[in-house]
């Protein structure tokens, strides 16, 4: 089964971050945290298996191997079933955001996974994991949250770009793209203050700096450990 695990460590540091997000966010509003707690460890196991199965989509995509296809289809069979061990009927309520993942694989398919498109579909998926965790310990769907998680961890696609492109173009977007954050984030009634990690974002924009990949790896965990304990304070 090792093959079929993904190996992609930033995917999965972002899907912790913002599943554990969404838990901490929710924990003040739930009656009975042993119980959302516990809901919390199923539900988690359920989505590392939703972004767990994209390797065995990527496999089957390039060799049509029956093995691949049912690795794709048990997964994706046993993470429906525990959601729905989870929520029960409410299960539905999440129906509507099948199409991220939908949208993401098909994305995958036509133009590729390292398409500025794919990777910001890509990193909202990820971000779909705050919004379980919030339905899991709170029973509902809240929505400003998974948008608020997904708004802040996007920042990081166009921090990549600035990285490894140096130009100025995706300089200037990375600064709009701060501007546009900064506003969602006011609309939508979200704490502005959660938003201080993206200040180096900010610093790389207006004047670059070069470290090694290591060391920009743990930058941006911080950067959503940093997050993570400002949203669920201030939230």
């Amino acid at each position: 089964m090792k093959k079929y695990i993904l190996k992609e460590h930033g995917a999965w540091g972002v899907m912790s971050i913002s599943y554990l997000t969404g838990i901490l966010a929710s924990l003040k509003t739930s009656p009975h945290i042993e119980d959302a707690l516990l809901r919390g460890v199923i539900a988690l196991i359920a989505t590392a298996l939703f972004i767990n199965l994209k390797h065995s989509m990527m496999k089957w995509l390039r060799e049509y191997s029956r093995e691949h296809l049912i690795s794709f289809i048990s997964q994706v069979s046993a993470a429906s079933l525990l959601l729905i061990a989870v929520f029960g009927k409410d299960a539905i309520k999440l129906l509507p955001y099948a199409g991220i993942p939908l949208i993401y694989l098909l994305l995958l398919r036509l133009i590729g996974e390292h398409s500025l498109l794919t990777e910001v579909c890509g990193f909202s998926l990820l971000a779909l994991s705050a919004l379980i965790a919030g339905f899991a310990v709170t029973g509902s769907i809240d929505n400003k949250l998974f948008l608020s998680v997904a708004v802040f961890f996007v920042a990081g696609v166009l921090k990549v770009r600035v990285q490894t492109r140096k130009g100025t173009e995706e300089r200037i977007y990375m600064l709009l793209y701060l501007v546009f954050a900064a506003s969602v984030y006011y609309l939508i009634n979200s704490p502005l203050l959660s938003l201080i990690p993206l200040i180096d974002n900010l610093a790389l924009s207006v004047r670059r700096y070069n470290v090694k990949l290591r060391v920009a790896g743990w930058i941006e965990v911080a950067k959503g450990v940093l997050f993570m304990a400002l949203f669920s304070s201030l939230s």
